[in-house]
């Protein structure tokens, strides 16, 4: 197959690390794949997917910024293209909405294919009905997001499909350096942490409320904060206000052998809200450095944990019910260690890019063997690209 990943982004976040590792699976296939990115913005992405030894298309701006010169000759671009392609894959609505503008009455080879990364994605907005109707196949992080698509939005069942995320546990193990001796945290103290950007949405003032009453019933115990974010000032100034200074510990942004490290330091690793990559790769990771899992039970998480066996899931916003599992868990170490060598277990059997990328190719293979989605062949309204 001729495949060209689209992604409208600069910066080596979200999306672009499974983008990325899904390309390196369909390379390894034997397929061809080119990746064009945000040429406009500045970023760290390009920079990264070249030190990964991807090629990158100079001719396509795919920015959310560009004006309207610049997105009608992106389109014009990828009109081109798309007859020496088989698949156009879109990975944000900026380059999606372009690759159906590009193939809009056209009968060439190129089928157009949308992952659908976040649940952000599937509300109800004023085109999103009309641009899915029109994608050759979507592809969903988890079996929910598929369902919406089809019940929500109408689309075919054959051009959906979900696939579940996946992680290197290669580099994400149970053995390993922790940062306890760095940030000063006893060998013996339970720690729950979160690993995520610090902003409303994560609820971090959800995780502070549970964790609350634990500080006076479980002395030892510590929260662990790790990330940066427009919210990490006003969360310190609810720390202390809360007066959890000393039970709760930021422990800065982190990346690498350091990330790693940073899950190996916690007993029980925490996931209330996605961010923009809806498989919840941070949950995967700590699951694979073999560390017990708490969630809200909603999207990828929900079918992620087996509940009771890798780690405990509790309803959307019920702050109580955090606090009674966090509770559970930090008392027990032991049971925490057996949900973690449990999830490290189903990290091994169920979530590896080697599974994601044959599950990838073998939709991209029947999408190719669909007609063309036929929404795509009537007059098109006029819409600007979201």
């Amino acid at each position: 197959m001729r495949i060209l990943e689209l992604l409208s982004s600069p910066v080596w976040t979200g999306p672009a690390e499974p983008v990325a590792s899904v390309a390196r699976e369909l390379l390894r296939r034997g397929h061809r794949v080119e990746l064009a990115v945000d040429s406009r913005r500045p970023g760290d992405l390009r920079e990264q997917l070249q030190r990964l030894g991807f090629e990158l298309r100079e001719d396509l701006a795919l920015s959310t910024k560009s004006g309207p010169f610049r997105i009608t000759a992106d389109v014009r671009q990828l009109r081109q293209l798309s007859s020496e392609l088989d698949i156009l894959h879109a990975n944000f609505s900026h380059d999606h909405v372009l690759s159906i503008l590009a193939t809009s009455g056209r009968a060439g080879p190129a089928r157009i294919v949308r992952t659908v990364h976040s649940e952000r994605s599937l509300r109800r907005r004023s085109i999103q009905g009309w641009i899915y109707q029109r994608t050759d196949g979507l592809i969903t992080v988890c079996h929910s997001y598929a369902h919406a698509l089809r019940e929500r939005f109408r689309v075919p069942a054959q051009r959906v499909t979900a696939v579940r995320g996946a992680v290197d546990a290669d580099r994400f193990t149970p053995g390993g350096m922790d940062l306890r001796n760095e940030l000063g945290i006893a060998p013996q103290a339970p720690v729950a942490g979160i690993v995520a950007r610090i902003k409303p949405e994560r609820h971090h003032l959800d995780l502070l409320r549970a964790f609350q009453p634990l500080a006076q019933s479980l002395p030892d115990a510590r929260l662990l904060i790790v990330g940066r974010g427009e919210g990490l000032e006003p969360l310190q100034r609810e720390v202390a206000r809360l007066g959890l200074a000393r039970s709760v510990i930021f422990g800065g942004y982190r990346t690498g052998a350091e990330l790693a490290a940073a899950y190996r330091t916690m007993d029980v690793k925490i996931l209330l809200a996605e961010g923009n990559d809806g498989s919840c790769r941070a949950l995967l990771e700590a699951m694979a450095c073999g560390r017990a899992a708490l969630a809200y039970r909603f999207g990828a998480p929900a079918e992620t944990i087996a509940d009771g066996v890798t780690g405990l899931l509790v309803e959307r916003g019920d702050v109580a019910a955090l606090s009674q599992a966090l509770a559970r868990l930090l008392k027990s170490r032991s049971y925490c260690r057996d949900l973690g060598a449990a999830g490290r277990a189903a990290v091994l059997n169920r979530f590896t890019e080697i599974q994601r990328g044959d599950a990838v190719e073998s939709f991209l293979t029947s999408v190719l063997k669909l007609p063309r989605a036929a929404a795509r062949e009537r007059a098109r309204p006029s819409v600007n690209p979201v």
